[in-house]
């Protein structure tokens, strides 16, 4: 059996002040009713967790200003589908921790950098991403947002 290759990863879980909401964000160029993530980015093992999902952060909506609330305990994988066309060609899927947070300035958003792959987000309740996030991802939203206490 061969030796499946993730891509390491982090995912921040952002949860919106005051209240249980958490915020999803929008892939840019994908219809409005699709698309619907929380923010992501392959990380180096090698470098501090907090500090490279930060550096994520800043490129993908605009800040890194964030506290953090929680780490996930376990690391979740996903696989890609075969259909889906991928810039990490390399990797079978990612390996990902996650990161409960909460961002000191919500008005700090914005998607305005080079690298910024969203143009939208709202407030949902964690069930309501689960829904909302491409069905390959689904399973491991649900057990990371449960870990995390969110459900």
């Amino acid at each position: 059996m061969a030796i499946k290759n993730y891509r390491d990863n982090v995912c921040a879980v952002i949860r919106a002040k005051p209240g249980s909401s958490v915020l999803i964000f929008h892939r840019k160029g994908l219809p409005d009713d699709t698309g619907w993530q929380f923010p992501q980015g392959g990380v180096n093992s090698k470098k501090d967790l907090i500090e490279e999902l930060k550096r994520e952060l800043q490129e993908e909506i605009g800040t890194g200003d964030i506290s953090v609330i929680k780490v996930s305990p376990d690391t979740y994988a996903y696989d890609f589908p075969d259909d889906l066309p991928v810039k990490h060609k390399q990797y079978c899927g990612q390996k990902q921790r996650w990161v409960l947070v909460e961002l000191n300035s919500e008005n700090a958003i914005h998607f305005n950098n080079t690298n910024a792959e969203f143009d939208a987000y709202r407030r949902v309740s964690p069930q309501e991403a689960i829904f909302e996030v491409i069905d390959f991802k689904k399973d491991v939203y649900r057990q990371a947002l449960s870990d995390l206490g969110l459900i």
